[in-house]
């Protein structure tokens, strides 16, 4: 189904008027941090400059870096929702195996595990199943179960937290601010950053999950990809460095490469390898309804 029912009111939900100055703001929170994944590498495409954190396990291992550097010292595991797609769950185990903690991932029940979700586990992601109707449900899941276990630590979904959100902008303030910035966006974390890193330049966002809510989108220009999320994008749509062919993939095609403007594209990563290609077949991943659900 197409997602393009978004709400463009050009809020940054990440921006609050008590803030003052919110790159500031930000980058006072990352005062102390520094980023252990260095200075993003950039290269360009045909005329277009292109983030290549494609280099990386993923973007998210920096802003999840700066979050995790800042927890308290009693944590020990950090707790996520894996979908069956994203990066997100292999980068906080990067990021967690750094900072010597554990990972507890929730995941909705399915026959078989995907391969996105096989790759946590086999790098060492204590998984946890739970047949839901909807991904916030498992969400409430997975905090109730952090919140009752003290040494532990709930990620929300995309890594929507202002220390994540501090990390990229501390790392976007590095790279020369283009003229325009092209994202793939599902839950908005990346391009409403990176909008408070470069507050002069114009963004589109390429929406390739869902309908985009109140300040998600902050004032980028949304393009709503009619490819399901899980769908891969064509082959001759690709660019030529790797990406995620259901993510990043598909919005290749709608940048312009005329070389009018200093465009810029974040590539957030590329497809982690699995080692053990049978492992999703070894692991019992379905659940029935709970009892109290009819």
């Amino acid at each position: 189904m197409p997602h393009n029912n978004h709400l463009v009111d050009g809020v940054n939900k990440d921006i609050h008027p008590l803030y003052g100055d919110p790159k500031e703001y930000y980058l006072d929170l990352a005062k102390n941090w520094e980023d252990p994944y260095g200075i993003p590498i950039v290269d360009e495409f045909d005329s277009v400059r292109v983030v290549r954190d494609d280099h990386l396990v993923g973007s998210k291992v920096r802003g999840g870096d700066c979050l995790i550097s800042s927890l308290p010292d009693k944590i020990d595991t950090i707790v996520y929702v894996q979908p069956r797609t994203g990066l997100a769950g292999v980068s906080i185990l990067d990021v967690a195996k750094r900072h010597d903690l554990d990972v507890k991932l929730f995941m909705p029940s399915s026959k078989r595990i995907s391969d996105h979700q096989a790759c946590c586990i086999e790098r060492g992601a204590k998984a946890e199943f739970h047949r839901i109707a909807a991904m916030p449900n498992l969400n409430l899941i997975a905090k109730k179960w952090a919140d009752e276990y003290d040494n532990a630590f709930f990620v929300p979904l995309g890594l929507k937290h202002e220390m994540v959100t501090a990390g990229i902008v501390k790392t976007a303030s590095k790279i020369r601010e283009p003229e325009v910035v092209y994202t793939a966006t599902s839950t908005g974390v990346l391009t409403r950053g990176l909008q408070i890193a470069w507050p002069n330049a114009e963004f589109v966002s390429v929406c390739v999950s869902r309908n985009m809510k109140a300040g998600e989108l902050g004032k980028a220009e949304p393009i709503s990809d009619p490819l399901q999320f899980t769908t891969s994008e064509k082959k001759e749509n690709l660019p030529a460095f790797p990406t995620i062919d259901t993510y990043d993939g598909k919005v290749w095609k709608y940048i312009p490469k005329d070389g009018k403007k200093d465009i810029l594209f974040w590539n957030v990563g590329k497809e982690p390898v699995l080692q053990n290609l049978g492992l999703a077949d070894t692991i019992d991943s379905y659940r029935e309804w709970p009892k109290d659900v009819k």
